[in-house]
């Protein structure tokens, strides 16, 4: 029955879910325009009856402790709409922050899971701090179903047909005795529990009003278990009796009827029940007031708590779509403003500083998010922008396509990321499943654009060889490799980032700085350096196994090189040797064969890649 009725409650919330995400962004919108304007105090008007709005709504679907929120939340807005706030713009915070935590809460709900309002408990407390006011205790949320029937076992109204002012005088010395057994019990002191219980059961026999019955019975159970000792006497339970007690002499006033309030009689019931619901001594009485209410039911376990305190993080679908949308204006902005420089041939550098900063603030959006490796591609480019508006970098096409080629990438996965940040299920991928599958994502695309710039860095070397060694050509090599290597270092791969940076030095080094002619030995080597490299990242895009061993060609021809292990840097415009050398005679048959292999590797047929591959399998 419990899970039919919580069946009909999600399904009530689905048809009002709409408008009460509609009406709390209207408050929204108020909160953030009293903001800006604190004199414009018709806002606050405005927000207080829109959340008197969703609190009706609320209590209407039985959803008491959401509208609890709301009520706190509509309190607060009226009072800063009076002034009677010391804090206005903490209060302002507080409410932003209730209007984005409660939606949260209903859309977990409106998910299937349970109701657990203890988590809106520091939310509210805040709420009414705000205000001045104190805090409430775990009881008041405590929300167990009162209006189960009660065990068939009990007497029922002996009394019921006698005149009401014979049943209340009959009543009156049961009351003395109720009073005589609560007068023990002060602040510091204890209460006549026998007798307690044994007042309560006398006057459940003078009770025909079903709330009523109910809420003696519930007494009478947790005095015989707080006589037995296993109910500890505390000022919150003396209050509980108290309640009992007020509302025993209100059922038995002259007054011609004798039925008390509903909620009069309902409200002392919750706080018994919640001491009951909380002991942990096994005792008769509270099994049969657990197996009558649920009790158990009522009380979420710790993994509960968790995980609804989990998704009251501000993370709900609506405001990550909200979020996610500004990002992606955000990176168009960036994309359109690198196309229109890329266009116009533009010089003046400075029109791209407001790209570095719209790039700095998609960065911590994504970090605020939880979406780490897509900030830090992001945070990546942003200081690759900022060297190029620095003139650090050459602002040529090749360096901001590549800005623009991994904004692409966060663009495109923007969606599936925050789909899966939204989805509050217990049974979705956790947080390490979903930081593998991003770093999935990110290898495939590094791993993409390096072999890329392995295909640039390919071409240039056979233009060095074929155009009679003009080392000009090799001018942006270093650059495309240094990209490379940046990438490798992004995926933890140390140790082929350090033999790439040993190939970018030979280049820089031996044949930029120094313009060296290599021999055919040394093209043969060079190119066997290369190619396996390019071939370790193909590996790794595919997941291959034993990918590592292809690196022992790298290394071989680096130690051939003289570049592994890796020598100083030499200062600007030292030389190998320090002396001019005579550039080799290398023959026509040594620069065919190194070519070929070259433009063979681009199509992936060259014998080099025999070579890595009998390296891998260990030849």
């Amino acid at each position: 029955m419990t899970a039919l009725r919580d069946a009909i409650d999600y399904t009530t919330l689905g048809w009002v879910k709409p408008e009460l995400d509609e009406t709390l962004r209207q408050a929204r919108i108020e909160i953030e325009d009293f903001a800006a304007d604190p004199t414009d105090t018709s806002r606050m008007r405005f927000c207080a009856g829109y959340l008197h709005q969703v609190q009706g709504t609320l209590r209407m679907v039985e959803l008491y402790a959401p509208a609890m929120v709301a009520e706190e939340m509509e309190r607060l807005a009226q009072a800063l709409q009076e002034g009677a706030v010391a804090d206005r713009d903490s209060a302002c915070a507080m409410l932003m922050r209730g209007v984005v935590l409660l939606p949260d809460y209903l859309e977990r709900l409106q998910s299937g899971h349970k109701d657990i309002p203890i988590v809106l408990l520091p939310l509210l407390n805040d709420l009414r701090a705000a205000r001045g006011e104190p805090g409430l205790s775990e009881s008041v949320l405590f929300a167990p179903d009162l209006q189960r029937p009660l065990p068939g076992g009990l007497a029922q109204a002996a009394v019921a047909n006698d005149p009401v002012p014979v049943r209340n005088a009959r009543a009156q010395p049961l009351l003395a005795d109720l009073r005589a057994a609560m007068g023990p019990w002060p602040e510091s002191g204890s209460a006549d529990a026998r007798a307690l219980s044994s007042a309560l059961e006398a006057l459940l026999g003078h009770v025909q009003a079903e709330p009523a019955r109910r809420m003696l019975w519930v007494g009478a159970s947790v005095a015989t278990a707080l006589a037995d000792g296993a109910i500890e006497a505390t000022p919150a339970l003396r209050q509980a009796f108290a309640s009992v007690e007020r509302e025993s002499r209100r059922l038995f006033e002259d007054d011609g009827f004798g039925v008390p309030r509903a909620e009069s009689a309902l409200e002392p019931t919750r706080q018994l029940l919640y001491h009951a619901a909380h002991a942990t001594a096994d005792h008769p009485a509270l099994r049969a007031l657990n197996e009558t209410f649920e009790l158990q039911q009522e009380l979420p376990s710790a993994s509960e708590i968790s995980h609804a305190q989990g998704s009251m993080s501000g993370r709900n679908r609506a405001l990550l779509d909200t979020v996610s949308a500004a990002v992606k204006e955000d990176l168009l902005r960036v994309k359109d403003a690198l196309d229109l420089h890329l266009r116009t041939a533009e010089t003046d550098l400075s029109r791209l500083a407001p790209q570095v900063e719209a790039l700095a603030r998609v960065a911590d959006t994504l970090g605020m998010l939880g979406l780490g490796i897509a900030r830090g591609v992001v945070d990546q480019q942003r200081a690759a922008m900022a060297e190029i508006v620095e003139g650090r970098r050459p602002a040529d096409e090749g360096a901001l396509l590549d800005v623009a080629g991994a904004l692409l990438y966060v663009d495109a996965t923007l969606d599936d990321q925050v789909a899966r940040l939204g989805a509050g299920d217990q049974d979705a991928p956790g947080q390490g499943d979903l930081a593998a599958s991003e770093a999935d994502k990110v290898l495939d695309v590094l791993a993409r654009e390096a072999i890329a710039n392995f295909g640039d860095a390919r071409q240039a070397f056979v233009a060095f060889i074929e155009t009679g060694w003009d080392h000009g050509e090799l001018a942006e090599v270093p650059r495309l490799l240094r990209e490379v290597t940046g990438a490798l270092q992004m995926l933890d791969l140390p140790q082929p980032a350090a033999y790439l940076t040993g190939v970018c030095r030979y280049i820089e080094d031996e044949l930029i700085a120094s313009r060296r002619v290599p021999n055919g030995r040394q093209l043969d080597t060079f190119a066997d350096a290369l190619a396996s490299l390019e071939y370790y990242l193909e590996a790794l895009r595919e997941r291959r196994f034993n990918r590592d061993e292809i690196l022992d060609v790298s290394r071989q021809s680096l130690e051939s090189l003289g570049y592994w292990p890796l020598p100083a840097e030499r200062e600007a415009g030292e030389t190998a040797s320090g002396e001019d050398v005579p550039p080799p005679v290398v023959s026509d048959a040594d620069i065919e064969r190194t070519v070929t292999a070259l433009i063979d590797r681009g199509t992936g047929d060259a014998g080099l890649r025999t070579d890595a591959d009998a390296a891998a399998s260990g030849r």
